[in-house]
């Protein structure tokens, strides 16, 4: 069965990842980066074998937001710095026009240690938890109260760049993938961003990110599908310690 889920999803949004300047070995750095979300979704995903088409904008997943929190700390020293990101998200649908209503909690936490090979550049790798929770609602008896909860974790490998353009306005990009079939088949996150520092030790920060997901398990009645691409405009802010 074909159906279609209007404003209802999870706005995933994984790894700020934010960029430190380099530092000197010995001296510990933190980094805090509060940040938001307003992502669009869209992708194929099922329940317990039940087919659903993803279909939503940037307008439904704000006016169906329970709850969120998306924030991100990191410690560094010299070339070397670990991170993790953190996010939990409860949106409640409730669209007249959908077939299907959904509501949806997911928490995502990534963990990293990223390298500084260049004076701009840095190679990470981590690993992607996610949490995903769905239930269903609809005026279809076969449909109303299904619901299923799934967790995993994909590996993930990348690249982290950054550079001044002036003495206070950076840009980067952060890129990687993962699952390789060890959790999901595979996953794509691309995030570029442009920092304006404000303080010595604050900077707002605004830019785009993409992220793909495909994961996949059980079959029949158990099958859990979750194929979906999550993209959206990012703003927030960092403070350095």
């Amino acid at each position: 069965m074909q159906t279609l889920i209007k404003a209802a999803a999870i706005a995933l949004a994984a790894s700020s990842a934010a960029p430190v300047a380099a530092q000197e070995p010995g001296d510990w750095h933190v980094t805090l980066q509060p940040y938001i979300l307003i992502p669009a979704m869209n992708g194929d995903a099922a329940v317990r074998g039940i087919d659903a088409e993803v279909d939503v904008g940037r307008k439904d997943v704000i006016d169906n937001l329970n709850i969120g929190f998306l924030g991100y700390i990191e410690a560094s020293n010299g070339q070397l710095s670990f991170g993790v990101d953190t996010n939990y998200m409860n949106l409640d649908a409730n669209d007249d026009d959908a077939v299907v209503a959904a509501n949806v909690s997911q928490t995502a936490i990534q963990p990293m240690i990223f390298y500084r090979v260049l004076p701009y550049l840095e190679l990470m790798a981590g690993a992607r938890y996610n949490s995903l929770k769905l239930g269903l609602e609809s005026p279809i008896p076969a449909i109303d109260g299904v619901d299923r909860k799934k967790d995993w974790i994909d590996p993930i490998v990348g690249v982290r760049f950054n550079a001044p353009i002036s003495d206070t306005v950076s840009a980067g990009v952060l890129g990687n993938v993962g699952g390789f079939g060890v959790g999901s088949d595979i996953s794509v996150q691309i995030r570029p961003m442009i920092n304006f520092s404000v303080a010595s030790n604050i900077s707002i920060d605004a830019g785009y990110q993409f992220i793909y997901m495909d994961y996949k398990s059980g079959s029949g009645d158990d099958r859990f599908v979750y194929d979906v691409t999550t993209d959206g405009p990012i703003i927030g802010a960092t403070f350095r310690f």
